[in-house]
């Protein structure tokens, strides 16, 4: 009896270590966030600025607007050819050379002295955008045992949520102390800092054991090939939640206004929104490893409480306290189960995947532009409307996602460990 429970609790003690992500691998992802990190940076880098980089090039606020969605674009047509051409070289070697042209599309911004360099360096960011967050992930996957992969997706995807939080403010403001040309420099030496970091973060002696025993390959998630019907559901259904999204996120200064009856509320809010995304983004690396299709199930129904909410506070006539504290909340639920959708789906794609988890991320970020670009484009039809049908038309996108995701459970269970003998 005591030789069994011996053999019980090694067994035990067994499994627990290889669920355990060592200190060095969390270091690497640190580093893989920190890419996300400056990449989402540059990404939103004209929007805090937008009236200093109008004036400086002599064009319309207007058409630097355009370098965003024009980015969404470039980017989403790019995605799958750019991730292909990658395939011929190492996940390692793809993600260093996304960094060095986006190291590139910074000094090009910084040297900008009219509109079409400022287009051509959002385009040559855009061109390695899908490159670097088709890789990032599945390469957050190869420093982790299998069953910590939904923990590791939502580290990286934690460096977006912190330039939300941090970086597109932070760049905003010394922006103001020191030109815009000035801050895209000191931008472009971060990233070339993180580059290095990523040389070193995936370089093939220094990856986790646990890992290596996991993940035989540079490029396999796991042994089995993808299931493309069920990532191609996935992908939809991510695009429709992402359409609902960036709907009504793209004027979010416009519905505050509109609920509040003055501007001075918007950067709270986007300091609300961005902090409630932290907290959503560390909930669901607890839970996506353990019940990701219960935990996708309370993501999106937070989410169309959230959108719901919003659209209720558009329409409330109960002063000023009651108004801000309806769409506080309604920002704070909406923002931590935006942040947290990402790496339920992400990971999702990458299980159906199995060791096409690059090509099938590729699908995955280019349906993920779309959804921005064709968010944006049916917000600004709508806003001709009116700004309530925003937020009504999200909260009845989301709720179709959630009944796609009740009916259809297209986020797959988590693979079952393999016997050690």
């Amino acid at each position: 009896m005591s030789h069994r429970t011996s053999v019980t609790g090694r067994a035990r003690r067994g499994v627990e270590a290889h669920d355990h992500i060592e200190p060095g691998a969390a270091a690497r992802l640190a580093v893989l966030a920190s890419a996300t990190f400056v990449y989402v940076t540059f990404e939103v880098f004209p929007v805090g600025l937008i009236q200093s980089i109008a004036g400086s090039l002599d064009v319309s606020v207007g058409r630097v607007g355009l370098l965003i969605s024009g980015y969404a674009v470039v980017a989403a047509v790019a995605t799958v050819p750019t991730v292909a051409l990658a395939s011929w070289v190492s996940r390692r070697v793809a993600l260093v050379a996304s960094l060095l042209v986006l190291v590139v599309a910074e000094v090009l911004t910084a040297v900008s002295t009219n509109y079409p360099t400022m287009v051509a360096s959002r385009v040559a960011a855009a061109l390695t955008h899908g490159v670097l967050w088709s890789l990032v992930a599945p390469a957050a996957a190869t420093l982790v045992p299998r069953q910590r992969m939904g923990t590791a997706t939502a580290a990286v995807f934690g460096g977006a949520t912190l330039a939300a939080i941090v970086g597109s403010p932070g760049s905003t403001l010394v922006g103001e102390l020191i030109g815009w040309r000035a801050t895209a420099l000191v931008l472009a030496a971060a990233t070339v800092v993180v580059s290095l970091g990523l040389v070193w973060a995936l370089r093939t002696p220094g990856r986790s054991r646990q890992a290596a025993a996991t993940v035989p390959d540079d490029r396999a998630v796991d042994g089995q090939g993808a299931n493309w019907p069920r990532v191609v559901l996935l992908c939809v259904v991510a695009v429709v939640l992402v359409t609902a999204h960036f709907l009504s996120y793209t004027y979010f200064a416009v519905l505050v206004t509109r609920v509040t009856g003055t501007s001075g509320a918007v950067v709270g809010l986007l300091v609300v929104f961005g902090c409630a995304g932290a907290v959503g983004t560390w909930m669901v690396g607890r839970h996506n490893d353990t019940a990701p299709q219960r935990t996708a199930t309370v993501t999106i129904a937070v989410f169309a409480a959230g959108v719901g909410l919003l659209a209720l506070a558009s329409t409330l006539h109960g002063g000023a306290a009651v108004e801000l504290a309806a769409i506080a909340a309604a920002v704070a639920l909406w923002g931590g189960a935006f942040a947290a959708a990402g790496p339920v789906f992400q990971t999702g794609v990458m299980r159906l995947a199995g060791k096409d988890a690059d090509r099938a991320s590729s699908i995955y970020v280019t349906g993920f532009q779309i959804g921005i670009a064709g968010g944006s484009a049916l917000g600004a039809a709508l806003l001709d409307r009116s700004t309530v049908w925003l937020p009504v038309t999200s909260t009845a996108l989301v709720a179709i996602v959630l009944v796609a995701v009740l009916a259809w459970r297209p986020v797959p269970p988590v693979p079952p460990v393999p016997s050690s003998g």
